[in-house]
């Protein structure tokens, strides 16, 4: 019976997921929006949770480390969406004044529907050491998109970088390193954490 709620939650996350997506497209177009980790980090658990669900019904779904590898960085990845823009961003970005629904469905309601999944369905005990590092990649890469697409002349709706925190021209490149540097190591951090209450709550069950 769990295993059919499971099924019917990740369902709904895809869904939910794409209902956001199409919302936050339709505002200001797909090419615009594509390059915001924002809208990378929901496209990332709407493909991942629609795979999922494919290699199920085609019986092929294999949770092994690659897996547990994949799904932790997804789930990640929207928790840090979720985290840095509470925080950091919601009083220093316009994007979304006038717009609350498309902010709820990619800055909350998935991240929030995300999480859940693991905490209700999530097999425990599977999380190694090492993940949280290899989890991080997906913000080493991202800031490595960002270099590489500012320094071929992309923008941002006009900005030379997509959020505030990253802003050379404001704070100075000083501030922005140690803003970038925060989020990694709170991403590693909490990473751990998860990782070790993953570890304890397993050995409780």
């Amino acid at each position: 019976m769990k295993e059919k709620f499971s099924t019917i939650y990740k369902i709904l996350i895809v869904v939910i997921t794409g209902i956001g997506l199409a919302l936050n497209f339709r505002l200001y177009g797909f090419l615009e929006t594509i390059v915001y980790f924002t809208n990378i980090s929901n496209i990332l658990v709407f493909l991942f949770y629609f795979g999922y669900f494919v290699l199920k019904v085609m019986k092929k779904l294999k949770k092994k480390d690659g897996y547990y590898i994949i799904k932790g960085m997804v789930t990640m990845a929207i928790t840090l969406t979720m985290f840095v823009y509470q925080t950091m961003l919601s009083d220093s970005t316009d994007a979304f004044l006038g717009h609350p629904i498309e902010n709820m469905f990619v800055h909350l309601i998935v991240p929030l529907m995300v999480i859940l999944d693991y905490i209700i369905f999530g097999e425990k005990g599977n999380l190694k050491k090492n993940f949280p590092f290899l989890w991080s990649w997906i913000l080493i890469v991202y800031q490595l998109f960002v270099v590489i697409y500012s320094f071929l002349g992309g923008t941002f709706r006009g900005k030379l970088y997509p959020y505030d925190y990253m802003d050379i021209q404001k704070y100075g490149i000083l501030r922005v390193i140690l803003n970038c540097t925060f989020i990694y190591v709170f991403f590693i951090g909490y990473g751990k954490v998860v990782q070790f209450i993953d570890k304890k709550w397993k050995k409780r069950v």
